[in-house]
């Protein structure tokens, strides 16, 4: 539980009494390659911590498989939308390698808001950094042409390259397969 307590002080300071009322409500689920943390549809039931694999957010439009973001060691995972409105999910959310993710279920999380007041900061401060990296990766994707995208997530990611299929980090770059073969090579 490690990388929970690592995770949550990024944002936070915990007291020892603090972590002892955190740690038991989080829990290890691996998840195989190929298989789906969260489909359209359902309801997230809960907001997870990679501790190793990656993990693909997207969505279906037209027959095709839309690649909105990456999930991967020491980054948050799972469709949050779903997890706080608890409505069904917009995205799929599939492990692209062996996965093991570190959860919480909503209900534990609200409980925690409630009673660890350090919680409820944390959790304010995750949305704030969910909603500012949103806020960023759209004027991204309006403003920039597809080599700037490519080189910027090169620059902000490069594991990626190395871990994700090319027609998937081609769909969240917004660019057809061979544009992605051209950066690639570019470099």
């Amino acid at each position: 539980m490690d990388i929970v307590r690592r995770t949550i002080e990024r944002y936070v300071t915990l007291t020892e009494a603090e972590w002892s009322a955190i740690a038991p409500c989080w829990r290890e689920y691996a998840f195989g390659r190929g298989s789906e943390v969260c489909a359209v549809g359902e309801v997230e039931q809960r907001f997870y911590i990679v501790k190793s694999g990656v993990q693909r957010l997207s969505f279906p439009h037209d027959g095709r498989d839309i690649c909105v973001g990456f999930a991967y060691d020491g980054s948050w995972c799972g469709e949050y939308a779903s997890f706080l409105t608890r409505k069904p999910a917009r995205f799929d959310v599939v492990a692209l390698t062996d996965s093991v993710l570190v959860g919480i279920e909503h209900d534990d999380l609200q409980k925690l808001y409630v009673e660890q007041p350090v919680m409820e900061r944390f959790g304010r401060l995750i949305l704030e950094e969910l909603l500012v990296g949103r806020a960023m990766r759209e004027i991204e994707q309006l403003s920039l042409s597809a080599e700037e995208r490519f080189d910027r997530l090169v620059k902000r990611s490069p594991q990626l390259l190395q871990l994700v299929p090319q027609k998937d980090i081609a769909s969240y770059l917004r660019m057809t397969p061979e544009t992605f073969s051209r950066a690639r090579k570019r470099r």
